[in-house]
């Protein structure tokens, strides 16, 4: 689905910039971060990875909050970064992991299907990666 149809469809929607709201989704991604590096401890594997997608979800919502968009999808979310990441350095390749592991967590949400413990571990460095490259990049977009 392309970004224009997600915003036809109502799938996004054009809403005020509240730096709070911003803060509140990266916030919450830490939490979801440090929920799955729990879980690890555990050897629940598929509950980690279930909590660092989260973390990445949520750290896309920051970053969609912060261009003033909301999302009702996640398949329009990672439509919508992809223009907005489009021209960072390592932009494209971190939303395309976003959407490799959405398409995993339908997999294992829905289809109980198990992870290892090195794909865990994976998802969980890209999560924190991630949420580290959106808070950056709110960061810097604050500033100017």
């Amino acid at each position: 689905m392309n970004v224009q149809t997600c915003f036809e469809s109502g799938l996004l929607k054009r809403i005020p910039v509240e730096p709070e709201r911003v803060q509140s989704a990266l916030d919450l991604g830490r939490h979801y971060l440090e929920r799955a590096q729990g879980n690890m401890k555990m050897q629940y594997h598929d509950v980690a990875f279930l909590m660092a997608y989260n973390a990445m979800l949520q750290a896309a919502k920051a970053a969609l909050f912060h261009a003033g968009v909301k999302e009702r999808s996640h398949v329009c979310a990672v439509a919508y970064l992809r223009t907005l990441f489009e021209t960072e350095p390592e932009g494209p390749d971190l939303v395309e992991l976003l959407d490799t592991y959405r398409l995993q967590r339908h997999r294992t949400q829905y289809d109980g299907e198990t992870l290892s413990q090195e794909e865990a571990e994976m998802i969980i460095e890209d999560a924190q990666h991630f949420l580290d490259f959106v808070e950056a990049k709110t960061e810097r977009r604050k500033q100017k």
